[in-house]
């Protein structure tokens, strides 16, 4: 025989070594994918449901997130590129066909073991042997086939599993596997829970009154609270909200005397923590309001001191007499939280200023620091 059908013979063996490496490793590959993918989609899915009872506060969000990527990495290393790294040899891949081909009977480790000094025919016989019976047993495709079956199903199962989670699932789920698996978002970002507040940090006269409304948004309670704490203070006091006419909560903090922080909770979700910084600005210190009912009416003009809210028919026209609490250079009247005109300063200092009772809500009165910017000077009537 020839030199070339030798070499032709003993690299048809090689390919048959080199086919069951690939089955090997192939295994090796779907079989640690499983585990890793397995692990941490279990890791990920617990962690999504434990976000949602903690209302995705921010260090959970953190540390899920990293025990996330943690379990990722070390499942990844262990049952994927740690088998990989072994190096096996032909022999023990030859050894490793055989074991699971009983058939071959050593034919295999035969034909690769032939030293040099081995006669030719013999030799050539030896691999001739193997390549029959690894014929008879389809070059070793039959080996693994079950497993490489079961593992890439298995595998398919996980990750269709995964896909229906993120794109079908509840929606607390899907807010929770988007936070897990998205580290470059700030962990602050991804909770689709929050308080808007309003006024947020804001700069009040001494010893006035401040509204606070909380607005909820991604959830539904039945209550919200509002925490707050004076400089002097060394704790905060929880002070329960009312619902507002339009919907979320207020409350009304009242004589507010001191820099005061506060913050708004419901049911584990915390608003960020704002300031209410108080300043000698000009306030309202009373108001009279004077009554012009419409003609039809034949009601007479009638003053109501020290007042507030307005009550009375449409085309009513009330004159507000202000008296401030500092003398201040200017001042303007909002209805509904828009300018509706200015205040007309008297000789003795106080401001008068009218409106028409139409379909306006609300008016409050802003009055003009030294430097000639307004500020909020009552709460809205």
């Amino acid at each position: 025989m020839r030199d070339s059908d030798r070499r032709l013979a003993r690299n048809r063996i090689s390919d048959v070594v080199r086919g069951v490496r690939w089955r090997w490793r192939t295994r090796l590959i779907l079989r640690g994918s499983l585990w890793a993918l397995g692990l941490t989609g279990l890791v990920v899915f617990l962690s999504a449901l434990a976000l949602e009872q903690m209302r995705f506060s921010p260090e959970w969000v953190v540390g899920l997130r990293a025990l996330t990527w943690v379990t990722l990495a070390l499942s990844t290393y262990f049952f994927l590129i740690r088998p990989l790294l072994r190096r096996v040899t032909n022999n023990q891949v030859a050894l490793y066909l055989e074991e699971n081909e009983p058939s071959l009977e050593h034919s295999v480790v035969s034909a690769l073991d032939q030293g040099k000094d081995a006669s030719p025919d013999l030799a050539q016989r030896v691999v001739e042997v193997a390549l029959e019976r690894t014929k008879k047993v389809e070059y070793g495709r039959r080996l693994e086939q079950s497993k490489l079956y079961r593992f890439a199903g298995a595998l398919t199962a996980i990750v269709l599993l995964v896909l229906s989670s993120a794109l079908l699932g509840p929606e607390h789920l899907r807010h929770g596997l988007s936070a897990l698996l998205l580290p470059a978002v700030d962990a602050a970002e991804v909770n689709p829970y929050a308080i808007s507040v309003t006024p947020e940090d804001v700069t009040i006269p001494r010893n006035s009154d401040q509204i606070v409304e909380a607005v909820l948004a991604g959830f539904d309670a039945p209550e919200a609270s509002i925490f707050v704490r004076g400089a002097s203070e060394q704790s905060f006091r929880r002070l329960s909200m009312l619902p507002g006419l339009e919907g979320g909560y207020e409350v009304m903090l009242v004589a507010v005397a001191e820099e005061t922080e506060y913050f708004i909770e419901s049911t584990g979700v915390r608003s960020a923590t704002f300031t209410i910084e108080v300043a000698a600005l000009p306030y309202v210190g009373r108001m009279d309001l004077t009554y012009y009912y419409p003609s039809y009416t034949g009601l007479p003009a009638r003053t109501v001191e020290d007042g507030g809210d307005v009550v009375a028919l449409p085309g009513t026209v009330v004159e507000l007499r202000i008296d401030p609490t500092m003398p201040t250079p200017l001042g303007q009247l909002l209805l509904d939280s828009e300018p509706a005109g200015e205040l007309t300063q008297q000789e003795d200092g106080t401001f008068v200023t009218r409106f028409t009772i139409g379909t306006n809500d609300f008016y409050s009165i802003e009055l003009a620091r030294e430097s000639g910017e307004f500020v909020p000077a009552s709460p809205e009537y």
